[in-house]
């Protein structure tokens, strides 16, 4: 009886730390010129802002907790204001909870994960244009990355590489796991302590 009851709080603490403890999406990017980084539930809208900048030299960082148990969506809204236009970003995820469409727990500019368009969030998403690896003219070599290795990407109107347009990134991030929701949990414990009364009336009838 007792070790039937260590079982079950056991198992009700484990579950109540996996809720508590998020995954960290941990996004580092360079945006010739300016950008906002959202994160999302629904690849329709841009959701909550997790960080903006305006200075393409800077390498921002940022860190933001995703909703446990579904799909959540990176979104970045990036304006180049003339000349060439660029962005450079490297993003993980903290644990296994979670992955990019590639399959892994890390997303570089310049995979097949990343996808952009012209229109605004939810529109059918394109392939990225490589511009080159970190260190290409004219950005150089920006630091913030250690030992990954993003590409430049973008999106023109048109071939000359001197556009004044908004270009709108997407990425799926993917839930591994479904995580229980309250209602199911209290439900468990409601069958937990169920069965241990039903186990003590069973040990008091014996007698």
């Amino acid at each position: 009886m007792k070790k039937f009851l260590l079982a079950a709080l056991f198992l009700a603490a484990n579950i109540s730390t996996g809720q508590a403890n998020a995954t960290t999406l941990n996004s580092t990017l360079n945006v010739d010129n300016t950008f906002s980084l959202y994160l999302s539930t629904s690849n329709n809208t841009l959701g909550t802002l997790v960080g903006s900048g305006n200075d393409w030299p800077t390498t921002y960082s940022f860190s933001s907790a995703l909703t446990a148990g579904v799909t959540n969506f990176l979104h970045i809204v990036a304006t180049n204001q003339g000349g060439p236009g660029g962005l450079l970003g490297a993003f993980t995820l903290s644990d296994g909870n979670f992955k990019f469409a590639n399959g892994t727990q890390t997303l570089l500019t310049g995979d097949a994960g990343l996808t952009q368009n012209l229109t605004g969030v939810g529109a059918p998403g394109n392939a990225t244009v490589n511009e080159g690896g970190n260190g290409v003219g004219p950005w150089g070599g920006r630091g913030g990355y250690g030992s990954l290795s993003p590409q430049w990407v973008w999106n023109y109107y048109s071939n000359n590489g001197d556009d004044f347009n908004t270009v709108y990134f997407s990425a799926s991030i993917l839930s591994t796991h479904a995580v229980p929701e309250p209602g199911s949990i209290a439900l468990m414990g409601l069958g937990l302590l169920a069965l241990l009364g039903w186990r003590k009336r069973k040990q008091s009838s014996a007698f």
